[in-house]
């Protein structure tokens, strides 16, 4: 990773990654055709059932960012029993701290989701599809270690593999248990919940199992000496930052997406739509910037700062050629992407085409912002982005979207509008301090 041309050890890290990661997010897309002809209600009841899985993920990124930045570190000084702990404590932590989670939020399950903003039409939909999707939270996380263990060894080729493999029986069980197929119940959106537990399981059992094999680079047994040690206590200081900024993130979610639902469900639903549409294009490169933590984690230890801005540089290249080009399109050819994706509610359908033209280059603006992240995190700086995203959130988009949509009651499409506006203060934010960041390096301030 500190050795040979930048273009090339980016690619050869990524497209793996990338591969894996595009088909994985195929599956949103999949679900949103095969949920579409339930209806406004059960697309709402999806939202809102996402909402409350992203707070409790919020753990998952303490430990993910952690143990990232932890096992590069580790396998860069050639420490590889501590990788080996850290790949063992990080999937421990994942999976016992969300099983405790998810069982804690089970009881209070019908609350949450009226806390969300589950209305009696759609609380039916939402209580089906919750309980066995927050079932199988804990086994994704889980899954999501060996991911990290997969980059941070250089073996993005094995990521891949088992991301097909959770991603093609989740496809293929959401058609039987969502459309009833064959021997299996028409279970609607339910279906798409168990799908998803049923699948990650599987695919957990293949990778631990695998990674234990000689046929592995660096064979480890996370099934033996169940314990804590400070690489675990490590790991997780790592990422607490990383985690308070994504609770950030997603808690003004939960309250602007909640504002937005109070006022029109039909705005909430087209919300859903663009959320689930992007997925794939932000798929592709987000590979991009997650595996440019580590490689510019690695260039830092050996003090190759310009060789880390030659990667930033590169990293915005691909970004702007790619989420560009999509950005073009949702101006040009809205109708077009959503009857690819089924969308044909005659409400639904305006409100949506409205959504993919205003926030077009969100996506665009949301991933250079990442990159920016991944640049102040190779510099072990996780609290700058925190800081930063929470300005814009919280003293910006939260307060004026309540002001505008609740006291001045305003067109509720204005929320299409004020999030665009709060990708963009958030990217020059970012960009300001990698400025200054930069100069410090260029006068030497590290060396």
């Amino acid at each position: 990773m500190i050795q040979g041309d930048p273009k090339k050890v980016i690619w050869s890290m990524s497209l793996p990654n990338m591969l894996g990661s595009l088909l994985s997010n195929t599956l949103p897309a999949v679900e949103l055709a095969l949920i579409a002809d339930l209806g406004t209600n059960a697309i709402a009841a999806m939202g809102i059932v996402g909402m409350l899985v992203s707070l409790i993920y919020v753990y998952n990124e303490v430990w993910g960012t952690g143990s990232v930045i932890v096992m590069a570190n580790y396998l860069g000084r050639k420490e590889y029993e501590k990788a080996r702990l850290a790949l063992k404590e990080t999937t421990y932590g994942k999976f016992f701290g969300a099983l405790i989670v998810v069982l804690v939020c089970i009881p209070f399950l019908e609350p949450l989701l009226r806390l969300l903003g589950a209305k009696p039409q759609i609380m039916v939909h939402a209580k089906a599809y919750a309980l066995p999707y927050l079932l199988g939270i804990p086994f994704s996380m889980a899954g999501y270690s060996s991911y990290t263990f997969f980059r941070a060894t250089g073996q993005t080729i094995w990521a891949m593999w088992f991301m097909l493999l959770q991603t093609m029986l989740n496809i293929v069980l959401d058609f039987f248990l969502i459309l009833g197929f064959w021997i299996f119940p028409k279970l609607g959106l339910a279906g798409a919940g168990w799908a998803y537990l049923i699948s990650w399981v599987v695919s957990d059992i293949a990778a631990f199992v695998f990674i234990t094999t000689p046929k592995y680079e660096l064979p480890t047994n996370v099934f033996r000496d169940i314990k804590f040690t400070e690489v675990g206590r490590e790991v997780f200081r790592v990422g607490f930052y990383a985690g308070l900024s994504n609770l950030s993130t997603v808690g003004v979610s939960v309250i602007t997406q909640r504002i937005i639902n109070a006022v029109s469900i039909p705005v909430f639903s087209a919300y859903q739509v663009f959320n689930r549409i992007v997925q794939i294009p932000n798929t592709v490169v987000s590979s991009i910037s997650l595996m440019s933590t580590p490689i510019m984690a690695q260039n830092v230890g050996a003090k190759l700062h310009d060789r880390v801005k030659a990667f930033v540089d590169y990293c915005f290249q691909i970004g702007a050629y790619f989420l560009g080009a999509f950005a073009i399109l949702c101006l040009v050819f809205p109708g077009a992407i959503l009857t690819l994706f089924r969308v044909k509610d005659p409400t639904l359908v305006p409100l949506s085409v409205s959504a993919l033209r205003i926030m077009a280059f969100v996506p665009l603006m949301s991933y250079i912002t990442s990159i920016y992240v991944s640049y102040f995190q190779a510099y072990n700086n996780t609290k700058l982005p925190f800081i930063l995203n929470s300005i814009a959130q919280w003293l910006f988009y939260a307060p004026l979207l309540y002001v505008l949509l609740m006291i001045f009651k305003v067109s509720p499409s204005t929320a299409f509008w004020l999030s665009t506006a709060n990708s963009l203060l958030v990217l020059v934010l970012h960009w300001h301090y990698y400025r200054a960041h930069r100069r410090l390096i260029e006068n030497h301030f590290f060396d």
